[in-house]
């Protein structure tokens, strides 16, 4: 069987780790085309810009790689969708910049009569932006017509995309975000990931890692924290990544350390980490904390990533967040800081629970492995062809 999959690769950011892993297993278990982006979005569109500079992309074995897809040209996405020469055409769907592409790249293929799989990562645009979830909505309705089928990642994701848009719940499947096994992650000690951090051994170590965003919901852990250091002293939290200027929200995140005298208790990276570098944060911590809300609807990539490090997770109750927890008493309601204080608190002092959920995080970093992931993905093509040669 041959699969065209359409999506972004490192140097590339955004949902590009995503790409890679599942193209990689994809690549052992069929003849895989992928065609890719050059310039997937303007360079200015995002602080920090699109592509993550002096990465060397390795390649992917057994895959044919064409980066011929430029935002700014129409000529190159109907190029696109006349070199897909898969039997199914797999399409990574991300986010309203891409979907303007696509309403051209899919009448391409559905002339071409080939059989398109959507997988949506976000049903809906992370954003209170009215006018952005108009022309979100609005897009999609066009595109969503052409797919024969569509991925999503959690049940919660199935009902929503059902609901705003009455697709048949026959054409969705759930395949939820793959995970690197422990194995397969380059792991650092935990003495030598402080050393180069700084940070002594004795501190309890909260990670908060990823794009600060608004509806990731740093402000609700920060406030958590004023409770937390009561209870325990020692406690540091650490947040890497980089903030989204354009919503001033980290303004408001600094207000909160600095009014609540959090400064001793807060260490800092603001900043894009590339993924060479990710595991000198992951090993440093003793628990990553999850504290989205609304409008989050899917699973996240630091979830994933955490599973891989075997890290115990709090997170809160929001889209497929719960999926990457065997623990109810580690879940959270959204936007509760005392809620999320009490958890983090109860894990921290329990080190028999830290134990069992750094187990449990390790056992789901073998049953949501990339491998798997794939094979279901590879079964859910077979299904669409058989039933595609029936009709």
């Amino acid at each position: 069987m041959k699969v065209t999959m359409i999506a972004h690769l490192p140097p590339i950011k955004a949902i590009s780790p995503y790409c890679l892993h599942l193209t990689r297993e994809l690549a052992k278990k069929v003849d895989l085309e992928i065609i890719g982006f050059q310039r997937l979005q303007p360079e200015g569109l995002y602080d920090g810009g699109t592509t993550e500079k002096g990465t060397e992309f390795e390649g992917i074995e057994n895959a044919d790689i064409k980066n011929i897809i430029y935002w700014y040209n129409p000529l190159s996405w109907i190029k696109a969708g006349l070199k897909a020469d898969g039997d199914i055409v797999h399409i990574q769907h991300w986010a309203q910049y891409s979907t303007v592409m696509y309403c051209i790249i899919l009448p391409v293929l559905k002339l071409k009569r080939k059989t398109i799989v959507l997988t949506i990562h976000n049903i809906t645009p992370h954003t209170n932006n009215k006018s952005i979830i108009l022309i979100d909505k609005i897009l999609n309705t066009f595109v969503f017509p052409f797919s024969h089928h569509f991925i999503v990642h959690n049940q919660r994701n199935k009902e929503k995309l059902m609901k705003l848009y009455h697709i048949d719940e026959k054409r969705i499947s759930i395949i939820t975000h793959g995970v690197l096994k422990p194995e397969n992650v380059r792991h650092i000690s935990k003495i030598n990931a402080r050393t180069q951090l700084n940070i002594p051994m004795d501190k309890k170590v909260i990670l908060y890692f990823g794009y600060i965003w608004r509806y990731k919901g740093l402000d609700t852990l920060l406030e958590s924290l004023t409770l937390i250091k009561k209870s325990i002293q020692n406690v540091l939290l650490l947040i890497v990544g980089e903030p989204v200027k354009f919503q001033n929200f980290w303004v408001k995140c600094e207000k909160i350390i600095s009014d609540h005298n959090l400064r001793d208790y807060v260490i800092t990276k603001l900043e894009y980490i590339p993924e060479s570098e990710v595991g000198l944060y992951f090993s440093a911590s003793d628990l990553v904390v999850l504290p989205y809300r609304e409008p989050f609807d899917t699973h996240g990539g630091v979830g994933a990533l955490s599973l891989s490090y075997k890290k115990p997770l709090v997170v809160t109750d929001i889209g497929g967040l719960p999926e990457y927890v065997k623990d109810e008493k580690v879940i959270s309601s959204p936007n509760d800081a005392n809620g999320l204080a009490d958890n983090i608190i109860k894990v921290l002092k329990d080190e028999k629970l830290l134990k069992k959920l750094s187990k449990d995080s390790e056992q789901l970093s073998h049953e949501l492995a990339w491998d798997v992931i794939a094979d279901k993905t590879v079964d859910l093509y077979n299904n669409l062809i058989a039933g595609r040669n029936r009709s």
